[in-house]
């Protein structure tokens, strides 16, 4: 059975479905740390402001704990850019190998959360890992940032590009701003919903957040590992 050859303007990963996909687990994620800890797997500036907070209360401890969420994405991403230095290279792809990495770790780190005894914050800062190692490897959508790492980002552009486009009789640039924008809005939609869908499972049975974020990553595993063409972000690089 030959493998499918899908015609794409931009690579797999660098599409808005995987970009939707991707904060989709990005919400699922959250949802498990912050329900379970009060930290944030992906979005760093409110562990930064978490920080802030706990030292200005004097909660010496939780500030630490908080800190140790934002050093293990920071590692993360630290560690998957090397590897996607790497593969680049051996010229060799990395999508497939970074998603069933994910998985591979995700799994686990379910199975240890259903472990009688197990530590919720080395949970969350494993969690915190694989949040920066996916956020480095697939940070892009049609050259865009997206939710995966840059929620603000996200929404002002969203919000910008519906201005420019409502105020084209103003001055018009001649770009395209519907269809970027839509694209934004419907990430962070993924990302809300991801959030949302997390703390239902997780009120029915803990840790089923995760393995919800799993099972989209293996879809995206999959697709990356058997469609032909171009599959990894363009940019292999890190975030300039």
């Amino acid at each position: 059975m030959s493998t499918p050859t899908t015609h794409r303007r931009f690579p797999l990963l660098e599409t808005a479905p995987a970009a939707i996909s991707l904060a989709l687990v990005a919400g699922l994620l959250n949802a498990w740390t912050l329900g379970a800890v009060g930290t944030f797997s992906t979005v760093q500036s409110g562990n930064l402001v978490s920080i802030g907070y706990f030292l200005a209360d004097s909660d010496h401890p939780r500030a630490w704990s908080a800190a140790a969420s934002v050093l293990a994405f920071a590692l993360g991403a630290f560690l998957c850019s090397l590897y996607v230095l790497w593969r680049g290279r051996e010229q060799r792809p990395y999508s497939a190998e970074v998603l069933i990495f994910e998985v591979g770790v995700l799994a686990v780190l379910a199975a240890v959360n259903w472990s009688p005894g197990a530590n919720p914050w080395w949970i969350a800062w494993a969690i915190s890992f694989i949040a920066g190692v996916q956020g480095n490897a697939f940070h892009r959508e049609t050259g865009m940032l997206y939710g995966n790492v840059a929620v603000t980002f996200v929404l002002q552009m969203a919000a910008s590009l519906t201005g420019r486009a409502v105020g084209s009789g103003i001055d018009d640039d001649g770009q395209p701003h519907i269809r970027p924008a839509a694209a934004y809005f419907l990430v962070l939609v993924a990302f809300a919903g991801g959030g949302g869908i997390g703390f239902a499972l997780d009120a029915l049975w803990d840790g089923s957040s995760i393995v919800a974020a799993v099972m989209a990553l293996i879809v995206l595993f999959v697709a990356a590992a058997t469609v032909r063409g171009a599959v990894d972000p363009a940019q292999n690089a890190p975030t300039p």
